[in-house]
């Protein structure tokens, strides 16, 4: 680098010192070396002068060419001056044959930056733009790009949870492992005022952990930095509901939680590529309680307005009441009676408004498939094909008319393989047959999550997993946009490699809500390759040539050779016997020794 700056400046300085040749214009006047204001009478004169010294008659022979080049100059000289329309052309365009051959040199560029004594001031703002800036962005953006993989997390932070986490780490060292980031020691940034705001929400946020489960807030050894002190204690504030009272630390907890969120994804990369089921759902875990603002095993009817834990455990009490659906199937006289200690009838019909918004997701069909085959056979590429679909808690009078009219559909509805070919399901059209209805396009609203940062806009990951063994079979799947139509989904995998019944449990889990997961055991069935049924003999429906048309005698001629040489006959002529498509001729040895 510091040789090329050398060399730079040597020809910057050589530029510099080097002057701006001169472009001579072309002039009649001093050709013939007179004075510019010459009259007609002295222009003629000139003209004869020059014409007895240079015509190349009156020169010796070896400097004739020269001469011509010369008179002819000359000649052009005269003729612009004495011309009047010559002379315009010179006068316009400097030059007697007009803009063709103008001399006039222009760049499209500003006057100032090729003016000679503007070198200087021009090569240094080169310099500063070319050999300063260009090199420092370009390399600031080559050192974001390498610092960061393709999902925008730091490659440093990443690594640290690659490191730290382990198969059997718990939520609450996932929290800890979280607040390690790279990106909270860069991005958010540090008061002289935090340190002193930050004692006071650890002792708050201790004593709100001691009263919700009896233990004590505490950093560990391998949270020594501040920045990652700072994000322990504002996450737990965040889950725990405590209020922060600093404004700059507010500030930090809204971007925090966000970031979390993105590096929660971050981490089930990890988890999932290394095949750990127990440790992922954590993390999904971990992302509803984010979204909601709420702690580790909180009911998920905290997640509505006004409904505090002396409301949570006085439906609990009462009618066992544990989900939102549970709540929502309730009658409003029985909502309102339970919560009256708590809140006001307008306020638990105000939650009811709310926990409407609450998606809860209906398994319609979830089964494995092998496209063409009735059998799933070892190491085939089988298909994990889902439909679902969300609906309100505690609705079930929709879903039962659409149970009842899946049931009494034709019997294309049921075909598994129009279902897999299809977009969502297939319909029989007025000729029987088979095509596939298009999904709509629908879009989920977005959650109700008042202590999430912004909008929140609900995914789910999809999951096969074998619980017992703490594995995952096929890798999170996300899905979004599930709304009261049907979402199909298809996941494909390939399928154990020998024969039997494997047990597999299928995880649908929210991002954004508590409560609305699934947890449904699946079995498939692996049979061998010998019990698939035979392939069916193809049908040639390739027509045999007419025995009028050339290739229908040409075929003819080939079967009777055929014939011949399967009889030991040699060559024969066809007889009016042999006629007929696919019949051999009629010969014997007593035909062919009278031909001969």
């Amino acid at each position: 680098i510091l040789l090329g700056w050398i060399l730079f400046g040597f020809v910057a300085y050589q530029a510099y010192i080097t002057p701006s040749p001169e472009v001579n214009k072309w002039n009649p006047f001093d050709i013939l070396g007179i004075a510019d204001n010459a009259t007609p009478k002295q222009i003629k004169s000139a003209y004869r002068g020059l014409s007895k010294i240079w015509h190349p008659d009156k020169v010796k022979s070896d400097i004739r060419e020269q001469a011509d080049a010369k008179m002819a100059e000359i000649n052009k000289a005269y003729e612009t001056l004495t011309d009047d329309e010559t002379r315009e052309n010179w006068e316009k365009y400097g030059h007697p044959d007009g803009s063709r051959n103008s001399m006039t040199m222009s760049i499209a560029l500003p006057a100032w930056i090729i003016e000679a004594h503007n070198n200087f001031w021009v090569l240094s703002a080169y310099g500063i733009v070319c050999g300063l800036m260009l090199p420092y962005f370009i390399g600031k953006w080559w050192y974001r790009s390498g610092n960061y993989t393709k999902d925008k997390i730091r490659t440093k932070t990443m690594g640290t949870f690659f490191k730290q986490l382990k198969e059997t780490t718990s939520a609450k060292e996932i929290v800890e492992i979280l607040s390690h980031a790279e990106e909270f020691k860069e991005d958010i940034a540090s008061r002289p005022s935090d340190e002193a705001a930050l004692e006071k929400l650890a002792v708050k946020v201790d004593a709100a952990l001691e009263s919700k489960n009896g233990e004590k807030f505490e950093y560990t050894k391998k949270t020594t930095s501040p920045a990652s002190m700072k994000v322990l204690t504002l996450l737990y504030a965040h889950t725990l509901s405590v209020p922060v009272e600093d404004k700059g630390l507010a500030q930090d907890q809204v971007e925090i939680a966000s970031k979390t969120l993105h590096l929660i994804n971050g981490m089930i990369q990890i988890t999932t590529a290394r095949q750990w089921l127990s440790v992922s759902l954590s993390l999904m875990d971990m992302s509803q309680i984010l979204v909601q603002g709420l702690y580790f095993h909180d009911s998920p009817l905290r997640q509505l307005p006004y409904v505090n834990i002396d409301a949570v455990k006085a439906l609990k009490s009462k009618n066992q009441v544990k989900s939102i659906s549970q709540f929502m199937e309730m009658d409003r006289q029985d909502r309102v009676a339970l919560l009256k200690d708590n809140i006001t009838a307008d306020q638990a019909d105000q939650v009811a408004t709310v926990a409407k918004q609450y998606p809860e997701l209906k398994v319609r069909k979830a089964f494995f498939k092998v496209a063409g085959d009735n059998i799933i056979t070892p190491g085939s590429l089988c298909t994990f094909i889902l439909k679902v679909r969300a609906v309100s808690p505690g609705e079930t009078a929709e879903e039962e008319e659409e149970e009842e009219s899946a049931k009494s559909a034709k019997s294309a509805k049921d075909s598994v393989d129009a279902l897999f070919e299809g977009d969502v399901d297939s319909e029989e059209d007025e000729n029987g047959n088979v095509k596939p209805t298009k999904e709509s396009k629908a879009t989920a609203p977005a959650v109700h999550a008042p202590y999430f940062p912004g909008d929140k806009k609900p995914f789910w990951w999809v999951v096969l997993g074998d619980h017992k063994n703490n594995r995952i079979v096929v890798a999170p799947t996300k899905i979004t946009d599930i709304t009261s139509t049907s979402k199909t989904v298809r996941i494909q995998f390939q399928s154990p490699p020998r024969p039997g019944q494997y047990s597999f449990n299928l995880f649908i889990k929210s991002d954004s809500v508590v409560g609305s997961d699934i947890l449904q055991d699946m079995t498939l069935t692996v049979l061998d390759a010998s019990q698939l049924p035979p392939e069916a003999d193809l049908d040639d429906d390739i027509s045999e040539p007419d025995e009028d048309s050339i290739a229908g005698q040409m075929a003819l001629l080939k079967e009777q050779g055929l014939a011949a040489a399967a009889i030991g006959g040699g060559g024969t002529k066809p007889t009016a016997s042999a006629k007929g498509k696919g019949k051999a001729p009629q010969t014997d040895s007593d035909t062919d020794s009278d031909s001969d």
